[in-house]
Parts: C-alpha cells; sequence; structure tokens
C-alpha cells in the first residue's frame, strides 16, 4: 500500500520533444466554454440526467467524450499480439458493481505494471453506452462512469446536487510498500518499494455544470484514493474524475541496464543538457542549446521506414517550470500532441526519466503499438545517455 509521499524538487528538470509513436497518454482536451449559471456548457438548456453519461458529458465537458477507445476484447489481443509480437495495453471492465476493472500496460521498454481498481459506492450492474460503462452510485444524487480511453481508463462521478457530498474513492490492489510521487505538472506517479513505476494518475479534475473548474485534490488511506472538491458555489451537476494511464520511466531498477552515474542528481542532468542538448537527446534536428519557449524544432524521425517523417515542435513552459513540447502542423502524431519528459530522484536516490505524452492521432491498434515500443526503446536511450554522462551534484537547475 501507498507509504510517504514523495516530492520531487520543483527543478525537476523537465524537457520534451513529439516523436515516434507518442502512445501512453491521452488526446488533448480543450476546456469547455462556460455558460450562464444553471445551464449547461454548450445550450441554454438545464444538463442532462446524470444517468445519460453521455449527455452529461456533451453538456459539461463535450472534449472527452472524442477520448473513449473501447478495449479490445481477448480474442482481439490475441491477433495483435501475433501481429505485433509483443503483449498490447488489457483493460477489463467489471460486469457488476462489487468487481473491480483490470489494467495491464502494453509490452514496451519503461512500462508499468498491471493495477486493479474497484469503484467505492458504486450499485448494480454496469451499464454501457457509447463505450462507457456506468454504475449507479451510493445514492441516487450520484453515478460512477468509467471511460476506457488510449492507454489508461477515466474514473468519472457525476454528482447531481449537494447531497451527493464532496469525495469520491477507489480501492487499489497495489504491492505493499508502494508509495505516490507528485509531480510539478500535477501528476501522481505510483511506484512499488524497489521504485519500479507502477502507472500514472493524471491531476485532478472537477467541472460543473457552468463550465467552471472546480478546486479539487488527492488523498491516500493506505491503499484507497480519495479525490476532494470543494463544492461551495457550483451549479449542478458536477463531473470529477481521475485518470488512470501507463506512460514511460527509467531508472535502474526499472531497465536493468548499468550506467555510470545511477543516483545523478536534477541538478547534475540540468547543467548536462543545457552544456550540449542534442549530445544526449536522441532525435534528427533537436539543437544544441537548450530549448526555450517559443522555440521552433524542426525534428524529424522514422517511425515506420527508414525515411525522416517531419515532426516539427514548439518549445513551451507549463505548471510546475515543466518544458514541453507541442506538436505542430504537419507532425505526424497530429498538431496539438504534446510531450513533457521529466527527471526526478526516487526516496533512494536513484534518477528516473518519466516520459507523457498525449496524442492527437489515432493509428489504429497495431501501429499505436509498433509506435509506442518504439519509442520506449528511445526513451530508454534517452536516459541511459544521460544516467552515463551526468556527473556532480552542485549548482544547476532551475530548468
Amino acid at each position: 500500500m501507498p507509504r510517504s509521499l514523495h516530492r520531487p524538487s520543483r527543478r525537476t528538470l523537465l524537457a520534451g520533444a513529439a516523436l515516434v509513436a507518442l502512445t501512453g497518454g491521452v488526446l488533448i482536451a480543450t476546456p469547455a466554454a462556460a455558460a450562464p449559471p444553471g445551464q449547461s456548457a454548450d445550450s441554454a438548456q438545464p444538463a442532462p440526467s446524470i444517468h445519460d453519461p453521455v449527455a452529461l458529458l456533451e453538456a459539461l465537458a463535450p472534449e472527452l467524450l472524442d477520448e473513449t477507445l473501447p478495449p479490445l476484447d481477448a480474442v482481439g489481443r490475441a491477433e495483435l499480439a501475433r501481429q505485433t509480437g509483443a503483449t498490447p495495453f488489457e483493460l477489463r471492465l467489471p460486469a457488476e458493481a462489487g468487481e473491480a476493472l483490470h489494467l495491464a500496460p502494453a509490452e514496451t521498454e519503461g512500462a508499468g505494471l498491471p493495477v486493479s481498481i474497484a469503484v467505492n459506492g458504486a450499485r448494480g450492474a454496469a451499464r454501457e453506452a457509447q463505450g462507457i460503462s456506468w454504475f449507479d452510485g451510493a445514492d441516487d444524487a450520484s453515478a460512477a462512469y468509467l471511460q476506457p480511453v488510449r492507454d489508461g481508463v477515466r474514473l468519472l462521478t457525476a454528482l447531481a446536487d449537494a447531497s451527493a457530498g464532496e469525495q469520491s474513492s477507489y480501492d487499489f490492489a497495489l504491492p505493499e510498500g508502494s508509495y505516490p510521487t507528485v509531480l510539478p505538472t500535477g501528476d501522481t506517479l505510483l511506484s512499488d518499494a524497489s521504485h519500479h513505476y507502477i502507472g500514472t494518475l493524471a491531476a485532478p479534475w472537477a467541472r460543473d455544470a457552468s463550465g467552471r473548474s472546480l478546486p479539487t485534490t488527492y488523498s491516500w488511506s493506505g491503499s484507497t484514493l480519495t479525490q476532494h472538491v470543494e463544492l461551495e458555489g457550483a451549479r449542478f451537476p458536477v463531473l470529477l474524475d481521475p485518470l488512470w494511464l501507463y506512460s514511460y520511466d527509467y531508472s535502474t531498477s526499472s531497465t536493468g541496464w548499468s550506467v555510470n552515474h545511477p543516483k545523478a542528481s536534477e541538478n547534475a542532468v540540468s547543467r548536462l543538457l543545457h552544456g550540449c542538448f542534442n549530445c544526449y537527446f536522441p532525435i534528427f534536428g533537436a539543437p544544441r542549446s537548450y530549448p526555450v519557449d517559443g522555440e521552433i524544432l524542426p525534428l524529424s524521425v522514422t517511425p515506420f521506414t527508414w525515411t525522416a517523417t517531419a515532426a516539427p515542435v514548439k518549445a513551451q513552459t507549463a505548471n510546475g517550470g515543466a518544458l514541453q513540447f507541442l506538436a505542430l502542423d504537419g507532425h505526424f502524431d497530429g498538431a496539438g500532441s504534446l510531450i513533457t519528459f521529466s527527471w526526478y530522484n526516487d526516496p533512494s536516490g536513484y534518477l528516473h526519466l518519466y516520459v507523457h505524452a498525449m496524442v492527437r492521432k489515432d493509428n489504429g491498434p497495431a501501429i499505436n503499438l509498433i509506435n509506442s515500443r518504439a519509442a520506449g526503446a528511445n526513451w530508454l536511450l534517452y536516459w541511459k545517455r544521460v544516467a552515463d554522462s551526468a556527473t556532480g551534484s552542485g549548482g544547476g537547475g532551475g530548468v
């Protein structure tokens, strides 16, 4: 079960580029426009019932509906494994409220671990609406939606009114000694006692019927995750969610690779990459100087063949000082795709590279998996180059 929270310093080094096969993420979400109080976010009509998940999502968060991606069944997974030679992502949704949902990552370098999650308070048999499974909540004022997405699942709670309360909780089946790490971006990484990455909880999210974002946080009690939301002044209904997904994470504990400096500091990594970015970043077109906000990088990759494919990106700074790369028009993953690389040290001092991607374009299960494996190998090379070369512990930082 999770133990004490580990927070890397706010100078955690983050750099990114949209390159090969940016799987392990979800589609970019654009905030819905606000509507006058008492109305749904996209019309002058009252918001739909919480027992109509598709209509409610269309009213409060229409951008999320496009992310629904029904999981492959056992036959489909077996065929995909035959085509690609790799085990694909697995999501098994429960048929009854008392059952847990089960997830396992695709077979890539830097992959996470299988996990089971139970939705507390859900009742009855699962119902389905356009790929979204849903259950009645603990009372008539709440409902639970399970939305399958690319390499993950969104666990939505819908609140009809204030009587539903200000929290929802989930029981995770985790190895003993597992713990969370909160990155400056707001993502929470779960790791086991040996610091092997399990999976990611995206930053908590909540929205009311006027389109307003509500204050919301996570807390842990043992292996139970609770999402809290502040409902003062909210227009009902309200939606909130943890999003569970699989990205990539690299360290000596997870890769088995031997490197020269397995416990290199964030400062050492910062100095190294500011001294020569493209000496270590394994993508054609990367600059020698560390990228700055607004800089356009003419990256190119070879995702399917040995022919270079354009992957232009723009550097930008995200929450917590994270440097991200945003895919531009002409990028093979789709304009608006986003990737962030986070360097951090775990409680034992080992250096990790965490890669979080959000991808616009869906190339289909086979190409997605092939790209994911190619990307995983690339990021492993990036981590190894840096961990072999980053020395010292003083100065630097401020990325």
